[in-house]
């Protein structure tokens, strides 16, 4: 039987993108952890500046990490890799239960939003991510970070990062050199949602608290009737970071996973053909590269794979 490998890469600047990183085996190490939580949000913030990427919202929640944002300078790969393996190199310093060995499942999933309908629709999914999952009834019982009160109110929030490697150089020639001035402030902002530019802050926030308690309402009253209950605040701070869920959600590499996330059936098909020409177009530049073809040229936004080739015969 054929093994299927991980779909392509790609990389665009036409439209956001929803990533989720997961914990292995989806432990819950993402729990009753305010100085984990801390260290994610000064991580986020210093890689989104580093990376000029929009940011929407973000999850922190469990066993993953989730957001959509978007990536005008199609680096994506680059943000998350920056941002899991900070977060997997602080979990061993703040989560003293943590047993060692890989921290993350797989590689992070990404999802295309074409459309700004899509990127707000996703918004809300991530806000309301404790109510979908059954852990609150409400937002403000959520003990942990929520990003909905920061993303619609403006609010920013300022991290410092210590450049150490230059700090210790620094006092290795000076013993009175000062930590302040090899330190950096960094900000975490998220970006307004397309389509209520023209909005004031207090205007926009009002819409969107509107929308929130809306889509709430739906989520509750849908698990009401389907006779699921709420685990609860009190519960939720009994869970021990590194439990295991009862029921997680789990997907095996041949497990479909969509592409295009988009409200609009028709918004959908369309991008699944833009983003199938540009797989298609990949795998035969890969094909070709894997053969030795090394001048092959791949499409925009798609990374070249890893590939030991041997000399090229002689005389080619």
């Amino acid at each position: 039987m054929r093994m299927v490998g991980y779909h392509p890469r790609i990389e665009t600047s036409e439209m956001p993108s929803f990533v989720t990183s997961r914990s292995r085996n989806a432990e819950l190490w993402f729990v009753n952890n305010a100085p984990l939580e801390e260290k994610i949000l000064a991580y986020t913030a210093k890689y989104c500046a580093r990376r000029v990427v929009k940011l929407y919202a973000l999850a922190i929640e469990g066993s993953h990490i989730q957001a959509p944002a978007d990536f005008p300078r199609m680096n994506r790969a680059d943000f998350m890799r920056d941002l899991n393996s900070s977060v997997a190199r602080a979990i061993p310093r703040l989560c003293p239960e943590y047993p060692g060995g890989r921290f993350w499942g797989r590689r992070y999933s990404n999802e295309f939003l074409p459309g700004p309908e899509d990127t707000e629709a996703y918004f809300f999914y991530t806000v309301l991510q404790p109510v979908n999952d059954g852990l609150v009834e409400r937002l403000s019982d959520y003990p942990g970070y929520n990003c909905f009160h920061d993303a619609v109110h403006g609010i920013e929030r300022q991290f410092e990062f210590l450049d150490i490697k230059r700090f210790n150089t620094a006092r290795r020639r000076n013993p009175g050199a000062l930590q302040k001035d090899y330190t950096t402030v960094v900000t975490l902002r998220y970006h307004r949602l397309p389509g209520y530019e023209e909005l004031t802050q207090e205007q926009y926030a009002a819409v969107m608290h509107q929308k929130l308690e809306d889509h709430r309402i739906k989520i509750v009253n849908k698990r009401k009737a389907d006779g699921q209950s709420f685990l609860g605040r009190e519960r939720m701070r009994s869970t021990r970071p590194g439990t295991k869920p009862k029921n997680p959600k789990t997907s095996k590499i041949t497990s479909h996973r969509p592409r295009i996330l988009s409200v609009c059936p028709e918004r959908r098909s369309r991008y699944k053909s833009w983003y199938f020409s540009i797989y298609f177009a990949y795998r035969e530049a890969s094909k070709c590269y894997r053969a030795g073809q090394l001048d092959v040229e791949f499409p925009e936004g798609t990374y070249r794979p890893r590939c030991t080739h041997h000399d090229p015969p002689s005389g080619s």
